[in-house]
């Protein structure tokens, strides 16, 4: 399960990551450069989330990383949507470029503390699975790169695919459920909380998807006045 966990949620982050290239793409131009600065910037992100989820933080994974999926649900699955609305305020190009850069380098950080965590939890169940958990985020970012490129961006457009793989990482987040006997007590509240957010995300992306069509329509028609 730790492993399907693992793929799933590197294949999140990574498409999120591609989203705000894309977007940001659409309205400053130059694409190689934009999806460049993209990829380095949640590289760097990654590293500096790994190095800095320690102490009580791994030491409660599920809630932990409860609360990780509830935030990139939040962050990722409105990043676009947010983009095209600060666009259409008519902010200058300079300070649209800084807020999408930040979202980005948020999402990375998020991303970042999932594998120790990740790890964390795997070593309830066996000792020194590092390499494997590395592994399979590896796979699933590769995955989300390749599924973005021929399928998400071609067929099913920004909008919707933000609200599909936020969905995807709200379900992921309701899962973990499957996880909480490695819960410890005086942690349960929080868990019993971010639980309840996240089945209500689950929720509320479901009802987004089903209305995606509308609401790209009524974002893009903001962009294009």
């Amino acid at each position: 399960m730790i492993y399907a966990f693992t793929f799933v949620l590197a294949f999140c982050s990574i498409v999120y990551e591609l989203l705000l290239g894309q977007t940001l793409s659409a309205f400053l131009g130059n694409t190689v450069l934009r999806y460049s600065v993209t990829i380095g910037l949640y590289m760097m992100s990654l590293g500096i989330g790994s190095m800095i989820a320690e102490g009580r933080f791994v030491r409660n994974p599920v809630t932990s990383l409860l609360l990780v999926e509830t935030l990139l649900t939040l962050v990722g699955g409105g990043c676009v949507v947010f983009l095209f609305f600060v666009n259409a305020i008519g902010v200058p190009p300079a300070v649209l470029s800084v807020i999408a850069h930040a979202l980005i380098i948020v999402i990375g950080i998020l991303s970042g503390f999932e594998i120790p965590l990740l790890i964390s939890l795997k070593n309830h169940e066996a000792e020194n699975r590092d390499n494997a958990i590395i592994g399979v985020n590896y796979l699933g970012a590769f995955l989300g790169t390749i599924v973005f490129a021929f399928v998400f961006y071609p067929f099913v457009g920004l909008v919707p695919t933000a609200f599909a793989v936020a969905f995807l990482n709200a379900v992921v987040g309701v899962l973990l459920l499957t996880q909480s006997r490695y819960v410890d007590e005086p942690e349960r509240p929080r868990y019993r909380a971010l639980l309840g957010i996240a089945v209500t995300m689950v929720l509320v992306l479901g009802f987004c998807l089903s209305a995606s069509e509308r609401i790209s329509e009524s974002v893009l028609k903001s962009y294009l006045i």
